[in-house]
């Protein structure tokens, strides 16, 4: 996997780089405070080549908070995303949010970090859909639409490496081999993710905030996130069905899944706004 290069630079950060024999891509930059060090990181395997694409697997401040510095180190990186992320790269409020999570990520980390940028950096170059292809030259991106965690959700596929590079919708893996879930906006539509992701015929899963799975983390990847999936869909309809308060239930879900792991990746402010998301969006029916 010469090709392909893990330039994640902090646990909760993302920047997962691949080099064709033409041009040359980064699935999501990841946060801001870190953006330097993955650009370094980034310029290190470039080796003076230029950066010509940034593919977004979605639009959350922790996978895109870098990309006003991406584009002023690479002013000609062109900008992939779906018609959805597209959209939501153009409004006010996550343009605003994306900034204030960046800002508050800096000083929980005791960075020090110039966030003077225009909002109007936030924007899409090229719109992909479902089985869209962009060459790399020797090397391909295949877009796989996969909402769940968000609607703008993206997969992609490198048929030449068996690679397959996942979002969120499936669930995040942590350290100690469990399953965070985090469907946001469908759980059915996560399930249809899962299920459409594990036809792909992977040989290599990349997985969010990770990198390259070990062999024994990829074997089973999809069974798990699918059980994960359905037991936080069940343990949310039990407690609509004894007729709990939000309160309760958001008590309830941090006891359940917010570990002292899970927290190292997340803040337990964006936890809680995940998990209200992840309550509202599960019905009933």
């Amino acid at each position: 996997m010469h090709r392909y290069f893990n330039c994640i630079m902090h646990n909760s950060s993302e920047g997962q780089l691949l080099i064709g024999e033409e041009k040359t891509a980064i699935f999501d930059c990841g946060m801001a405070f870190c953006a330097q060090e993955t650009i370094q990181s980034v310029q290190n395997a470039l080796a003076g080549r230029p950066l010509d694409y940034i593919f977004l697997t979605h639009t959350h401040y922790d996978h895109i908070g870098a990309l006003p510095f991406f584009i002023k180190t690479w002013p000609n990186a062109r900008v992939v995303t779906s018609q959805a992320g597209a959209a939501v790269l153009l409004k006010d409020t996550p343009r605003r949010v994306i900034r204030e999570l960046s800002v508050n990520a800096a000083k929980r980390e005791g960075a020090a970090f110039d966030f003077v940028y225009s909002d109007d950096v936030f924007k899409a170059d090229i719109i992909v859909s479902e089985d869209s292809s962009i060459s790399l030259g020797g090397l391909s991106v295949t877009v796989l639409e996969t909402p769940g965690h968000t609607r703008d959700s993206l997969c992609f596929f490198i048929p030449e490496l068996e690679l397959l590079i996942l979002n969120e919708t499936p669930g995040v893996l942590m350290p100690d081999g469990s399953m965070y879930p985090c469907y946001l906006t469908s759980y059915s539509d996560t399930i249809n993710s899962i299920q459409k992701c594990r036809r792909i015929p992977y040989k290599f899963l990349a997985l969010p905030h990770r990198g390259i799975a070990e062999q024994e983390d990829a074997d089973g990847y999809f069974d798990k996130a699918f059980s994960a999936n359905r037991d936080c869909h069940d343990f949310i309809i039990n407690m609509k069905n004894k007729n709990y308060s939000e309160d309760k239930m958001l008590d309830l879900f941090y006891q359940k899944y917010g570990s002292e792991i899970l927290l190292k990746y997340q803040p337990k402010e964006a936890f809680i706004a995940n998990a209200r998301a992840t309550i509202a969006c599960t019905k009933m029916n």
